[in-house]
């Protein structure tokens, strides 16, 4: 029994020792909470793991309310200091992140010990800053753990790093990594989160009310998504507003989390309109100007939560010609954006029960689909040049269409037949043919 409770005072004065090493005050230890830990009363529990290059330590942060620690690791990173700038040069990137996917022992060379988990390095931010380098992991390690001592990634002894596992949900649990933490009152953090809450509700009711205005107000100047520049994506949504009758945009769980001068927000979004629906994890990073907040970029992921249904159309197609066209214009641009953004089920939603491609089924183009969306993280699809034709409850659709992903890219033209099918149109037939000019 007392050998039990030295071992736990022991563990309290080492406790102790490590959060005023860390620079909270004495006696403010119950007020303050690293900087970088906005808070969002309404978010779900979750956890956040918080990296210090200059200690070496990784603090582990439960939220349930508020946050509190609950754990602390000793840990290995880059060999030389600084933030991650190309490959090669044995320095942790400094930012948020998140984990992709979590790799066991026996898939894992003796390099990476127990556990593995990769990390989303470079971020969509390091990527518009042109940092370089790429495989920052947190893992494990057979060997004695050597402080600074890395290429690069996040190292703990393999006890540690198995226990880790327990706090992470794949692309929903940011590790957020640090030179050095800063500490802030709590009540300065919660003030803070309801500022930047505000904003994000701002701009999600903006876009619901199509309200394009307002909306675009909530972007910098330089705001960039994919290949489109803030005039583009003004067009983009423009056109957008249109095409949809009604859109209904919903964010819940928003969680704050700041690095540098930049905060990121993230929340589960099921975005709706006419036809397609899509649900996932966004991410929105945000930098202030003199006053107010402003996104300076936006992503969005997968998160396999089931989407409720599209908003349904009238039960017969469109009788009046132009209404028929922009019926089957919208329902194209739909399918292309649930392609673009990796949504594998709202994509599939999209094709009639009898369709044909390729010589499959569509049990055979689902699997096939499943296959080619496994092996892209990232695909942008254009369609120029459509053209629509009319008749009755069929339409065949022309485009010329460009793909590009990490691992492919082709031109070619692209023909959808579709049919009319329980009250919305669907892919019948599917064609592409390079074009000429590619042979």
């Amino acid at each position: 029994m007392r050998k039990g409770i030295t071992a736990s005072f022991a563990k309290l004065i080492w406790l102790t020792l490590v959060l005023l090493l860390t620079g909270i005050p004495a006696g403010g230890i119950a007020s303050k909470l690293p900087a970088n830990l906005l808070i969002s009363p309404k978010a779900s529990p979750h956890h956040v793991i918080l990296v210090e290059k200059s200690s070496q330590r990784i603090f582990i942060y439960h939220f349930d309310g508020d946050y509190r620690l609950v754990a602390t690791y000793g840990c290995a990173t880059g060999e030389n200091p600084g933030d991650k700038q190309i490959s090669g040069d044995s320095k942790t990137p400094e930012g948020i992140y998140f984990f992709t996917k979590a790799v066991g022992e026996k898939y894992l060379t003796s390099t990476y010990g127990a556990r593995a988990f990769p990390m989303s390095y470079p971020n969509l931010l390091d990527r518009r800053r042109s940092k370089g380098g790429n495989n920052i992991w947190v893992h494990g390690t057979n060997e004695e753990l050597q402080e600074r001592s890395t290429n690069g990634c996040i190292v703990l002894v393999n006890g540690d790093v198995v226990q880790l596992d327990s706090y992470i949900e794949l692309w929903n649990t940011p590790i957020i990594v640090e030179q050095e933490l800063k500490y802030e009152d709590r009540s300065t953090l919660l003030h803070q989160g309801q500022l930047l809450l505000e904003t994000v509700n701002g701009w999600s009711q903006a876009w619901s009310q199509k309200d394009l205005d307002r909306y675009l107000s909530y972007y910098v100047s330089d705001f960039r998504w994919k290949n489109l520049d803030l005039q583009g994506w003004r067009q983009k949504k423009a056109w957008l507003n249109q095409r949809y009758k009604k859109i209904s945009v919903q964010l819940s769980d928003v969680r704050l989390f700041r690095q540098g001068d930049v905060v990121l927000a993230t929340a589960d979004m099921i975005y709706r309109s006419d036809q397609f629906a899509s649900r996932g994890f966004k991410h929105l990073y945000l930098v202030q100007n003199s006053v107010d907040w402003r996104i300076l970029a936006e992503e969005w992921h997968r998160s396999g939560r089931p989407a409720p249904p599209p908003l349904r159309l009238a039960a017969k197609s469109p009788e009046d010609g132009n209404a028929a066209e922009e019926s089957v214009l919208l329902f194209v641009e739909q399918w292309r954006e649930a392609w673009e953004q990796g949504d594998l089920s709202s994509y599939l939603g999209y094709y009639h029960p009898q369709f044909k491609g390729l010589g499959m089924g569509l049990r055979g183009w689902k699997q096939y689909k499943r296959q080619l969306f496994s092996r892209t993280t990232e695909r942008v699809i254009e369609l120029n040049d459509v053209k629509a034709e009319m008749n009755d409850s069929t339409a065949v659709v022309i485009s010329k269409q460009v793909y590009r992903s990490d691992t492919h890219q082709d031109s070619g033209l692209k023909t959808l037949r579709l049919r009319w099918h329980r009250g919305r149109w669907t892919i019948y037939r599917e064609t592409w043919k390079p074009l000429p000019d590619q042979g």
